[in-house]
């Protein structure tokens, strides 16, 4: 009963206004709003950039550095148990494959480390895996010196020793593995940021047509008071603010839509293509351990990978707002503008 009271109060003293307090009153009200408009509608336009751009950069990247250092690894097990089974140790110890593979798994280790977006436990997983890996290829190292010295059953037992510590429980594929785990889980909580997703967008939207609501009721107050039926300034600015609020809605929605389908389509796309060659290896690493037959297959396809990883870096790049970013603060200003041009014009017409 008292906000009723209250509500009905308010609205008898404001018919009982004189003109210009009525007039200056609303002025205030409407540029406080348009400002109001503008900071939230700037906050969803940087946090929601900010989030994407930091995906893009840096989230992106190390998650795919991670799991193309998992399969290299694992791709190179395989390649070093194929030239040992094969024979060709005794020439070339563990392969040119094996190296390379070593090689690509070091460059994506380093690229972690670049773009640092797991946080402090992330980099001291990351030191470990580095030191795991050194210790890794120093054991392969062992096994192809003591088999080419004829000592065959310890240049196996070495290479044993070093898939054991990447396959094992606590070894290098499982860390790696924990690492992709963080950087994925970070990537979703920057797709859950406060300032982006649908609510922020719709929530500047809801505030850009209460000051849209406002602005109309302006014009009819003023029609009715000044026996005018448009204001031609305040028109315009109904029209700016409606062009904008949609331009912005649209502009957040499809960022929102962009993280969406990077996150539920193209991520989910790339861990396939990658798992598949991960899985692949890792199996004929284990048939080859346990004594198969030794098979002709390709390594690693980075070709696979790289292509793979491509519709992710163009959707998130294509989640940009475009041109919002000047648009925002230049039309904000120009209906402030334009809404007190027309407060202005009635405030001059009742002083003569």
């Amino acid at each position: 009963m008292t906000i009723v009271s209250f509500a009905l109060r308010f609205r008898t003293d404001v018919k009982n206004w004189s003109t210009p307090r009525w007039l200056w009153s609303f002025m205030a009200l409407v540029l406080g709003m348009t400002f109001l408009h503008w900071a939230a509608a700037t906050g969803v336009l940087v946090g929601g950039g900010s989030a994407v751009s930091s995906v893009r950069d840096r989230g992106v990247p190390a998650y795919v550095s991670a799991r193309t250092a998992h399969a290299a690894l694992s791709d190179a097990d395989r390649a070093a148990w194929q030239s040992f089974r094969s024979g060709a140790a005794e020439l070339i110890g563990p392969g040119q494959r094996f190296r390379d593979n070593l090689t690509t798994a070091g460059d994506s280790l380093a690229h972690i480390a670049e773009r640092d977006f797991g946080g402090p436990a992330e980099r001291d997983l990351l030191r470990a895996v580095n030191a795991q890996v050194v210790t890794y290829q120093g054991l392969v190292e062992q096994a192809d010196a003591t088999y080419r010295e004829g000592l065959e059953d310890l240049g196996y037992a070495y290479l044993s020793y070093a898939s054991d510590l990447l396959h094992g429980d606590g070894g290098v594929l499982a860390r790696i593995d924990e690492i992709a785990d963080r950087d994925r889980r970070a990537i979703d909580q920057r797709r859950h940021s406060a300032w982006g997703g649908t609510a922020a967008a719709l929530g500047t939207a809801l505030a850009g047509f209460a000051l849209l609501a406002v602005l109309v009721y302006a014009q009819v107050a003023m029609a009715r008071r000044f026996r005018r039926v448009f204001n031609l300034p305040l028109l315009a600015a109904c029209l700016v603010l409606l062009g904008l609020v949609l331009w912005a809605a649209n502009a957040f929605l499809h960022l929102d839509r962009s993280f969406d389908r990077a996150w539920q389509r193209d991520l989910p796309a790339f861990d396939r293509v990658v798992a598949a060659q991960s899985g692949t290896a890792r199996a004929g690493a284990s048939a080859l351990r346990a004594g198969g037959p030794v098979d002709q297959a390709e390594g690693l396809d980075v070709t696979a990978v790289d292509e793979a990883r491509r519709p992710l870096d163009a959707r998130l790049t294509g989640a940009g707002t475009g041109a919002l970013a000047a648009g925002l603060p230049l039309l904000s200003l120009a209906v402030a503008g334009l809404a007190g041009l027309g407060f202005w014009l009635r405030l001059r017409e009742f002083r003569r």
